[in-house]
């Protein structure tokens, strides 16, 4: 899953200044009071997606430190088994990099049909195809508006 945008309603976590504190339940502000909101709905999907056996990882272009940091004051660092946060735009080399992670640590191999990558936006889908195949893409927030939608598209895409 994707964080900016997909997560959280801010689209550039990089560019905010931690220390960030929770101010409400599911709002988190930066030192300078910038409001960053989480998709409750989102975090329902991923803890779903957990409990039927699924590994859930963010897969983020970001500031590795502004990224964990907010997942960390948003109290839902501990939702995703990895974390694939670098500061490039090449997702697709990250995700064949954590596939064979995967297959190191827990000796599992995913086929590219079997990931379903949830993004706001398609711009790293050629990177990823070449690195790893046709994945499973689920525009955020426009394939399916809330849980139990987004349940039931995850369900057909891998029925």
């Amino acid at each position: 899953m994707d964080l900016d945008g997909t997560m959280w309603d801010h689209l550039d976590v990089s560019g905010l200044r931690p220390p960030f504190r929770q101010v409400e339940p599911g709002v988190i502000a930066d030192s300078e009071g910038v409001r960053v909101r989480l998709y409750g709905y989102m975090v329902k999907l991923a803890m779903w997606a957990r409990r039927r056996g699924a590994v859930v990882a963010s897969l983020s272009w970001n500031v590795p430190f502004n990224a964990l940091e907010a997942l960390r004051a948003f109290r839902i660092d501990g939702l995703f088994d990895y974390h694939i946060i670098e500061p490039h735009p090449w997702k697709g080399r990250a995700l064949a990099r954590f596939l064979k992670i995967l297959w190191r640590e827990r000796r599992l191999r995913v086929p590219a049909g079997r990931i379903i990558y949830f993004d706001d936006r398609d711009i790293h889908l050629d990177d990823i195809k070449s690195s790893v195949g046709q994945v499973r893409y689920v525009r955020s927030h426009v394939d399916c508006r809330g849980f139990g939608d987004c349940v039931d598209l995850v369900e057909s895409l891998l029925s």
